[in-house]
């Protein structure tokens, strides 16, 4: 007999960010490259992950492909495939495949009403309604509370796809990622309180 394994929020593999570089000039990308410290995970063209790896060996990539995003190694061999779903909220992709990543626009400032009256402004200048809707936007609190709609689905990736323009780099690191550790530690508390594995394996079935 075998009960098959589930998921449960309490065990959900926390959020890893990751930059968007797609379709950037090699000096946007160094630009990126500069904002963010070693272990950050970008997204890169296939054709600028050779370059990047050789640019930044201590940063992690990931790579569009043609069955979604590839995982890359150090010695750029694919670790793994994930489903990409693009600008949508936990309610579109409760049945998504086990392994799965969501790309966002994002919007983060000190107060609520400044991260909307920026993407007012965004939406104003072309902003797409549906990269609007699905779109991070908020104080560093507020979008860590966004991404644990994510978590609990047991989504380990989101990609931040705003342009070097105005991707907020800086306060991602400082504000947002802190939140997202100290989140992180709370849930790997009530795991254990729970008596249930979360170790590196992440399986929650069991052969009878």
């Amino acid at each position: 007999m075998f009960i098959a394994p589930y998921d449960s929020p309490a065990t959900a593999p926390h959020i890893r960010l990751v930059w968007s570089c797609l379709s950037l000039s090699r000096a946007e990308i160094g630009t990126c490259l500069a904002k963010l410290p070693p272990g950050s995970a970008l997204l890169v063209d296939p054709e600028d992950s050779a370059w990047i790896r050789a640019e930044a060996p201590d940063q992690n990539l990931l790579r569009l492909g043609g069955g979604g995003v590839e995982r890359l190694r150090q010695d750029g061999t694919v670790a793994e495939t994930m489903a990409l779903f693009e600008n949508c909220l936990p309610s579109q992709i409760v049945d998504h495949p086990p392994r799965s990543t969501v790309a966002l626009d994002i919007v983060l400032e000190d107060t609520t009403e400044a991260a909307w009256e920026a993407a007012e402004i965004l939406i104003a200048q072309g902003l797409p309604s549906t990269v609007a809707a699905s779109a991070l936007i908020g104080n560093a609190a507020e979008i860590a509370q966004r991404l644990e709609g994510y978590r609990a689905l047991g989504l380990r990736d989101v990609i931040l796809t705003a342009p070097s323009s105005r991707a907020p780099y800086d306060a991602v690191v400082t504000e947002l990622l802190p939140l997202l550790r100290r989140s992180l530690g709370a849930t790997d508390r009530t795991a254990r309180i729970a008596g249930i594995s979360n170790g590196p394996f992440e399986w929650h079935g069991a052969a009878l």
